[in-house]
């Protein structure tokens, strides 16, 4: 009798704590790295041709997807949830001592699942970030060539997920890709796991093209409830549309129209495939593009315009951590964007996604308010909303020597304290 309420308590447990892939978010970071840190002596900062001693050193996890899975993790740890499946990592991380190490904090730190790592022969590549007084500088070795095996390993990986627990709640494609992989490499990947509700962001443009064309296959029934959005800053927006822009400079709402022109010129599919940019803008104000799905030179381009988030009087030690933010603004929008999308009801205790209940109701509750101020649907309040907290979240990063880790107390402020929004 023991033993069979012992299994009958293991199968709850077991039921508790693991999701279907249709309630996870699966993070495509197929370019993973072991970070370095070296950080100089105080009041120091690096000049080429010398000898410098650290004063001290660190070593964590690296590449654009796995800086995601860790700032999620930070979200997830902040009521202590269940964290086995919610957030499945599709990477490659190869074998010897620098993977271990990866693999290590990712699934014991993090508590991230592995279900979707794929571990390779080729070594993994190690990030250098030499931290000095005022500024930092980053040095990324090559990747190693992934196999055509390793590749199929991985895709039949994805396919038993989707045949045991549907399409993904969300897909977040991050960064580059390591040699072996095709430009069709993200299209393929998004093709078996996305689904017509599917929430998809993404922060690439290696292999755009090929993947815009595969998520406009994806939403083309009319029932549809998922979307996509891509996530970049303002200078690489200019510059797909062929214009140049300093990361300096602010961005204006004529060099932006102008650059979502272009764009959407340049990628046909865009405008089926996606339904907002997300555009970052360093310090200045970030901007929530409507895609039009129509002709631009027909239909006026609306834009959102979101506060700037200061944080220099929090800054500890005079010293800002950048690297990784913009990670960090993906995570959180994806993350408080499936949150909003599946809304817990009145009285609906728990939530199967990223996002903890305190911060969800936080979320809700300025939704809420800023849709009674603007004159905008609720879709684009949702993802407005959305992206301030990602901004929020790779604000609070910053103020972390360790990529993509933040305070979530410390995003919360910003969050809230933020303006409303201004519709352009």
């Amino acid at each position: 009798m023991n033993y069979l309420w012992h299994l009958l308590l293991l199968s709850t447990m077991s039921a508790t704590t693991t999701h279907a892939l249709s309630t996870s978010i699966v993070v495509v970071g197929l370019n993973a790295a072991l970070q370095k840190r070296f950080i100089l002596p105080p009041n120091t900062n690096l000049e080429p041709g010398n000898v410098h001693r650290a004063h001290n050193s660190e070593t964590g996890v690296g590449g654009k997807g796995q800086d995601v899975g860790v700032a999620m993790s930070c979200l997830m740890s902040k009521e202590k949830q269940p964290r086995d499946d919610k957030v499945l990592l599709a990477q490659f991380l190869g074998m010897g001592p620098e993977g271990d190490a990866v693999s290590g904090a990712l699934r014991l730190r993090r508590g991230l699942s592995d279900k979707l790592t794929i571990r390779n022969a080729a070594p993994l590549r190690t990030c250098t970030t030499i931290v000095g007084k005022d500024c930092a500088t980053e040095l990324v070795e090559t990747s190693g060539e992934v196999t055509e095996e390793e590749l199929e390993q991985l895709g039949q990986k994805v396919e038993s997920l989707v045949n045991d627990g549907g399409k993904a709640s969300g897909v977040c494609i991050m960064g580059s890709m390591p040699p072996g992989c095709g430009d069709d490499t993200y299209a393929q990947l998004s093709e078996k796991m996305v689904g017509k509700d599917t929430l998809v962001l993404i922060d690439s443009v290696i292999g755009l093209d090929a993947l815009l064309k595969t998520l406009k296959s994806c939403f083309e029934s009319d029932d549809r409830e998922g979307g996509a959005v891509l996530k970049l800053n303002a200078a690489e927006l200019c510059k797909l549309a062929g214009a140049n822009k300093s990361e300096a400079e602010k961005v204006t709402i004529e060099e932006l129209t102008a650059a979502t022109s272009c764009f959407l010129t340049k990628y046909e599919c865009a405008s089926s495939a996606l339904d907002y940019l997300c555009v970052t803008d360093g310090k200045f104000p970030g901007y929530l593009v409507e895609v039009p799905k129509e002709s631009t030179t027909e239909n006026k381009i609306n834009f959102i315009q979101l506060p700037a988030i200061d944080i220099s009087k929090q800054v500890k030690g005079g010293m800002l951590y950048p690297i990784g933010a913009g990670d960090t603004v993906a995570a959180g929008t994806l993350a408080a964007w499936q949150y909003l999308h599946h809304e817990p009801k009145a009285g609906e205790e728990n939530f199967f996604g990223v996002v903890p209940k305190q911060v969800g109701n936080i979320l809700s509750s300025v939704k809420s308010k800023w849709l009674s101020d603007a004159s905008s649907d609720e879709k684009s309040i949702k993802m407005a909303t959305s992206f301030a907290f990602g901004l929020s979240c790779g604000s609070a990063s910053c103020l972390q020597q360790e990529n993509s880790v933040f305070d979530v107390d410390d995003a919360v402020r910003y969050f809230s304290e933020m303006d409303s929004p201004v519709i352009q």
